[in-house]
C-alpha cells in the first residue's frame, strides 16, 4: 500500500508540475520533517524537559520530540495541531512546570510562532494530498 501511494505521488508530480514543489516539502509519503530552528528553539526550552527521551513518562505518550522526525507528515500536522491548541489555552506547559520555570514559559510571540507553524504544516499536508487525488 505505502508503494502505491509513493507511485501515486511521483506519477502526480510528473503529470502536475505546478504541484511539483509542493509534492517535495515531504521527503517521503512515510517520513516527516525534522523540526525547523525556530521551533526546536522553542520547543529546547519550554518542552522538551518531558516530551523527549528521558522526559515525563505520560507527556512522551502524547508527544516525543525525540522522535519527531519519524513521525509521518499527517502525525507531524495532528501533533503540531493539538500542541498549538494546548499552549493557546495556556495549559501547556503545566502550571506547576510555569510556577517552578518562569524563564521556560514561552512567550506570546513564541505561542503565535507555533501556532504559524501548526497551520503551515496542516496546510502543506494539505496541498501534498490534494495533488495525489
Amino acid at each position: 500500500m505505502i508503494a502505491v501511494f509513493v507511485v501515486a505521488v511521483v506519477v502526480t508530480m510528473v503529470a502536475k508540475p505546478s504541484v511539483k514543489n509542493a509534492s517535495s516539502i515531504f521527503l517521503s509519503a512515510d517520513e516527516g520533517q525534522p523540526l525547523a530552528d525556530s521551533i526546536m528553539k522553542i520547543v529546547k526550552v519550554s518542552c522538551m524537559d518531558c516530551h523527549a527521551d528521558g522526559g515525563y513518562g505520560m507527556a512522551c505518550a502524547h508527544v516525543n520530540f525525540s522522535k519527531w522526525s519519524s513521525y509521518s507528515p499527517a502525525k507531524q500536522a495532528d501533533k503540531a495541531n493539538d500542541i498549538s491548541k494546548v499552549m493557546s489555552k495556556g495549559s501547556m506547559p503545566p502550571k506547576k512546570f510555569r510556577d517552578n520555570n518562569p524563564g521556560k514559559v514561552p512567550t506570546q510571540a513564541q505561542i503565535t510562532t507555533i501556532s504559524n507553524w501548526a497551520k503551515s504544516l496542516k496546510n502543506r499536508l494539505t496541498i501534498v494530498l490534494n495533488s495525489i487525488q
